[in-house]
């Protein structure tokens, strides 16, 4: 089911559990709770139910509930419809689906483009062709 490290759930706060202070996880953080402080993770996922005051950083980070603080996405940021992000956004690619509330700045990275090899590259010709009725 989890194939890579950062995929690996090495943390889990459940509903009416509460942290204050600092979370580091190489893997992925799951959140249903309140988290009082800064988190840093390989993925955070913040349940509907989840409320974290503090900065965000991650590989991936999907938001369904409530943070005041900034994310930092490293390969993507996305806000589910019950999302709340009050803070800015790091990342190269964000999504936000209708419904979430976000009151900040986006800040998007440019991703890295890396050149084609010679022998893919490949010329497309389109030709069209008018059909003319009379």
């Amino acid at each position: 089911m989890f194939s890579k490290k950062a995929d690996r759930l090495n943390l889990v706060l459940g509903e009416n559990s509460k942290i204050t202070g600092d979370v580091e996880s190489p893997g992925t953080v799951f959140v249903e709770g309140c988290i009082i402080g800064n988190v840093l993770g390989g993925k955070v996922i913040l349940n509907d139910k989840a409320y974290v005051r503090g900065d965000i950083a991650a590989n991936s980070i999907i938001v369904g509930g409530k943070i005041d603080g900034h994310l930092k996405g490293k390969e993507r940021v996305e806000l589910k419809a019950t999302g709340q992000v009050f803070g800015d956004i790091m990342t190269s690619r964000l999504s936000i689906s209708e419904g979430a509330i976000f009151n900040g700045t986006a800040h998007m990275e440019e991703a890295e483009i890396k050149p084609a090899k010679k022998s893919e590259n490949k010329v497309v010709e389109f030709f069209s062709k008018e059909i003319i009725k009379g």
